[in-house]
């Protein structure tokens, strides 16, 4: 068996008194601790496995690196620390007439998240909503959307808005009455002494231009159908990724 080695290469057997009183004195001495090598390369040096019980929990996240020479040293960086996704249940449908616009239409898509306290924070969102009209309508001039909110408040660099093509009277071309919005947001968070929550929601956007119009027109959010394949649009959806250091 070997044992743990200061760097004067003294073994640690059975101990008598004056000898571990010695062996304090000298690893107080000297700057240097060797454990199984007499040639320490650092205030504490092991030739061997590392094992910890126990860390005591502080705020913030430490990672510990080890470079190829085996030094050990911390840095902090964003670690996950949360994560979820809501995913829509339901078709969202709006009928409109003529030129209106409606920018608040409830697609039931909304997150909660918590910012923790006392770390830095960053918050990573990403969203697919598939939207459109029915078939053989003819919107005219239309935009059609997600608007992005936070607590409330709309984040431009959120919201993504696109002019939706017309689809020719009657046809029965499902693809071209139907589309994907997606997005990426990305948010970054001082430390704060409490935890904080955030909602962000995507409520529905559409303006459509069509003056004199009597026509009642659909307009589709979130999937096409609520208990079919829909044609592999697939269902509207947010998702967060909550990193912290």
């Amino acid at each position: 068996m070997k044992y743990p080695q200061i760097k004067t290469g003294f073994p640690l057997g059975k101990l008598t008194v004056s000898t571990l009183l010695f062996l304090i004195i000298s690893v107080q001495t000297f700057s240097q601790v060797g454990i199984n090598t007499t040639e320490p390369m650092a205030t504490l040096d092991v030739n061997g496995d590392l094992r910890i019980r126990q860390l005591d929990e502080e705020s913030g996240s430490h990672v510990l690196s080890i470079n190829s020479e085996g030094k050990v040293s911390k840095f902090k960086a964003f670690l996950l620390y949360d994560a979820d996704e809501t995913v829509a249940t339901q078709s969202v449908s709006e009928f409109i007439v003529g030129q209106n616009t409606v920018d608040n239409l409830d697609l039931g898509l909304q997150i909660s998240v918590t910012i923790p306290a006392n770390t830095e924070s960053k918050v990573i969102i990403n969203y697919s909503v598939p939207m459109g009209t029915a078939v053989g309508q003819n919107p005219g001039k239309t935009y059609i959307g997600i608007k992005f909110t936070k607590d409330g408040t709309e984040q431009p660099q959120g919201s993504r808005k696109f002019t939706l093509i017309p689809v020719e009277y009657d046809s029965t071309n499902n693809i071209s009455s139907m589309g994907t919005i997606t997005n990426t947001y990305i948010e970054n968070f001082t430390s704060h002494h409490e935890d904080r929550i955030i909602v962000y929601e995507l409520k529905g956007y559409i303006e459509q231009h069509d003056p004199g119009g009597s026509d009642m027109k659909l307009y589709k959010f979130n999937m096409w159908s609520n208990g079919s394949d829909n044609y592999n649009w697939g269902k509207g959806s947010i998702a967060y990724q909550t990193y912290a250091k």
